[in-house]
């Protein structure tokens, strides 16, 4: 009951600011999928096609799209919005409608010829048209992703097929896995896998001694391996809740190393190296069934784990459960294994969470050597990022007509930071009084800073790739405040954070007036490409102290921006010629090229 009332305070905060009643139809399901995407994190930034590509008849339909060239791997997006969605009585879905809706995607590349040839070229879409068109033999894998309001409970895996696709994985994306990624980012569950029980199963481990035998350390670590059948079972049985603390967020099977690793577990002849090939999973827990085998005898038989989360290797996971569902035989195959259950006070809840998330965003970064990891996430804890969140909780936003300050910027360190701050918190009084101190309009995540810084210093390609991309250069353009190899980093001022507020507020209200301008495709890359446009021709007379002191942008430059957004967008078109506008927009010579060919015509607009 109590877990029921929590997903429909949940439900009801989350669709607060989606359903209001000015909204049009399109434009509610427009910014509830923009909303997920927040969470996704993916590498490739998806293009949102406005409007959706929707042929009805043949049942198909996409509403964003990306692609990633390297890797061949495109990433298609379809909403499912149920408008009868409600909070008295919550909506489900069912894994025969989930594989239809998913489905729609699919059909999108087995039709490929007939919409290219039907198909406007001026359209958003036609982009990804001559994308799969163009690719679609050569596709390594195809993620489909459905993004639904209604409430996927079963969360049984969703199997579609593409013809000549090896892989082609399926995910599904409900408001309720949302609160599980929310509140699993801010301290580990407390679900129960009772190995013994549910799969009549065990495994054995060895315990690392504490150095000078300290009974003070606040985890035990224990090494050895776990069958290969057993963890493909458990995530079968479990899904994505083992690895929401994982710092790629959710499984893929996806890149070279995955095909190395099931081409080994196939080759009868390989597979029993496979411990030897493999770097293991790293997996921590808040507590276990753990007993001692034998007394002096250091091996101990774990029968089952509370709050059980696999923090690295979700990769190895993800490729052992493909081929556990391709029926490859693992019963001779061991997986290493890392366990470390962390002993901390319940009675402290903010020390709990911090030391949680610090060690395993350690665990995550010194761990795992086989795949890129996502700096976004190990980088949360640094000291910069600390100091921003402590500035943006204790500096008033200035007052304005003579009034006392009343609310603050919020800024989120982890994803989900801000309502889970809410939950904690009475329905009611207590809830409306946070919300006015720190309004939802004023809620930045460290990838929105992230883009916007980068847009305004005159890296608009840096932010068109994406958050992870423009993250990690942000921070390194930051690095005298946390950087380990500086030799005296410097102290976060109040004025530096002011300043990159002020980039925010910036760049909000340039999105603002692209919105009302209702500029047909690539809205985000128009907005990185108008506001760096902004700033070089104009950013000497924009003082970012006077916009945070007024948390505005001056009325003034409304008309330059709509001047400039729209030679962007043209310029984005024409430049790209045969070329992917999106792809196009990532790369710096874009950038160069639009200065040298419009900033003159646009200088004088003031």
């Amino acid at each position: 009951m109590k877990e029921d009332k929590q997903r429909i305070e949940f439900f009801k905060d989350f669709l607060e600011d989606i359903e209001s009643p000015d909204k049009a139809t399109a434009s509610i399901q427009g910014t509830f999928l923009e909303k997920m995407l927040n969470f996704m994190e993916r590498p490739e930034e998806p293009e949102v096609l406005i409007p959706p590509y929707i042929n009805s008849s043949k049942k198909i339909a996409i509403n964003a799209y990306s692609y990633d060239k390297e890797s061949l791997t495109l990433d298609l997006y379809v909403v499912d919005y149920d408008f009868d969605q409600n909070a008295e009585e919550i909506l489900t879905i069912n894994k025969a409608e989930i594989t239809e809706i998913g489905t729609k995607a699919k059909r999108f590349i087995t039709n490929i010829k007939s919409i290219q040839s039907s198909r406007d070229h001026s359209l958003q879409d036609y982009e990804l048209v001559k994308i799969v068109a163009e690719n679609h033999k050569d596709l390594e894998e195809v993620n489909i992703f459905i993004i639904t309001n209604r409430y996927y409970l079963a969360n049984k895996p969703v199997d579609i097929t593409i013809p000549g696709i090896q892989n082609v994985n399926t995910e599904v994306w409900d408001i309720d896995r949302v609160h599980q990624l929310i509140t699993s980012e801010q301290g580990i569950q407390n679900d129960h896998i009772d190995f013994e029980e549910d799969f009549n199963n065990t495994f054995d481990m060895m315990f690392v001694p504490e150095p000078n035998n300290d009974a003070t350390s606040n985890f035990d670590c224990y090494i050895g391996y776990i069958p290969a059948e057993l963890l493909a079972r458990a995530y079968d049985v479990w899904g994505p809740k083992l690895v929401e603390r994982n710092v790629r967020s959710f499984l893929q099977v996806r890149g070279g190393t995955n095909k190395g690793i099931r081409n080994t577990l196939k080759d009868s002849s390989q597979k029993k190296m496979f411990v030897a090939y493999n770097n293991g999973i790293s997996t921590i827990a808040r507590s276990g069934d753990i007993e001692r085998i034998k007394d002096g005898i250091n091996l101990y038989r774990i029968k089952g784990l509370t709050g059980w989360q696999i923090v690295n290797g979700g990769q190895t996971t993800a490729s052992i459960h493909q081929a556990y569902k391709e029926e490859v035989d693992l019963s001779d195959v061991y997986v290493q294994a890392k366990l470390t259950i962390l002993k901390v006070d319940e009675g402290i809840t903010k020390d709990k969470h911090s030391l949680e998330d610090e060690m395993v965003s350690r665990i995550s970064e010194y761990a795992n050597t086989q795949n890129k990891i996502n700096k976004s996430d190990l980088l949360a804890n640094t000291r910069f990022m600390s100091d921003l969140e402590k500035f943006s909780r204790s500096t008033w936003m200035p007052a304005l007509k003579g009034r006392k300050p009343e609310s603050k910027w919020y800024f989120e360190r982890a994803r989900g930071q801000y309502m889970v701050d809410i939950n904690r918190r009475k329905r009611g009084k207590e809830q409306n009084d946070f919300k006015k101190l720190y309004p939802k309009d004023k809620v930045i995540t460290k990838v929105e800073i992230a883009k916007y810084f980068m847009s305004w210093e005159g890296f608009p390609h840096v932010s068109s790739k994406g958050g992870e991309e423009a993250f990690k250069k942000f921070m390194e353009f930051n690095k005298n405040f946390w950087k380990s190899d500086v030799s005296t980093p410097e102290n976060l001022s109040l004025p530096v954070y002011q300043k990159i507020i002020a980039r925010t507020i910036i760049n909000n209200r340039v999105k603002e007036i692209v919105e009302e301008m209702k500029l047909k495709g690539y809205k985000a890359n128009v907005v990185y490409y108008t506001v760096a446009m902004l700033h070089h021709l104009y950013g000497k007379e924009i003082n970012l102290i006077k916009v945070w002191e007024e948390q505005s942008l001056s009325d003034k430059w409304e008309e330059v921006v709509r001047i400039i957004a729209s030679k962007t967008l043209f310029f984005l078109r024409e430049s790209a010629g045969e070329r992917n506008v999106t792809q196009w927009a990532k790369q710096e010579a874009c950038w160069v090229q639009y200065k040298e060919t419009d900033a003159k015509e646009l200088k004088g607009l003031i």
